[in-house]
């Protein structure tokens, strides 16, 4: 068998094995307000950097999975507008938004969300889209931000490690 014969072989089994799962989740992943495709291969990134709660977003990245701590443990620097739930997780991030602008935020697990850029007050998102089904992503969120420091407040999440993405809108 030839190198070119392996080449096509190899590639009609990733179609032929790999095709149908993508179409199953496609319709979940499609029916958002908006595209979370981006989002969706910033988490399948085989490089995305882990952070520890407190961490900061680097530069250039807008996605990172947080490692996220018992939510009684956890001080968060603005009250969250929801109150923490027993057995959940919570953590926070801290980024640079380079611009004004829409952004988008985006988490790979269902979680309550806060974004400060005062360090005092939580900003009301423009707009939600949230869909079960969707195995990479489950909820985005846009903001109107200005330029300067951002905190990230997660909450009430059910597992200790969630993947966030800070993405301007296109």
């Amino acid at each position: 068998m030839t190198s070119r014969s392996r080449a096509i072989l190899t590639v009609g089994l990733v179609v032929c094995c790999i095709g149908p799962a993508v179409a199953e989740d496609a319709p979940a992943c499609a029916s958002f307000a908006w595209s979370v495709a981006r989002d969706r291969a910033a988490f399948a990134a085989p490089d995305l950097p882990v952070l520890a709660s407190g961490s900061t977003l680097p530069a250039g990245t807008g996605a990172a999975q947080v490692a996220l701590k018992p939510a009684a443990d956890v001080a968060l620097p603005v009250q969250s507008e929801r109150t923490a739930k027993p057995g959940t997780f919570a953590g926070f991030v801290t980024a640079a938004v380079p611009s004004a602008g829409t952004y988008q935020l985006t988490l790979s697990d269902d979680a309550w969300i806060d974004v400060s850029q005062d360090g005092r007050t939580t900003l009301k998102p423009e707009r939600i889209s949230g869909k079960a089904g969707c195995p990479e992503v489950r909820k985005s969120l846009r903001f109107a931000l200005g330029p300067g420091p951002i905190t990230i407040e997660i909450g009430r999440a059910p597992n200790p490690q969630i993947k966030l993405d800070l993405l301007s809108v296109e």
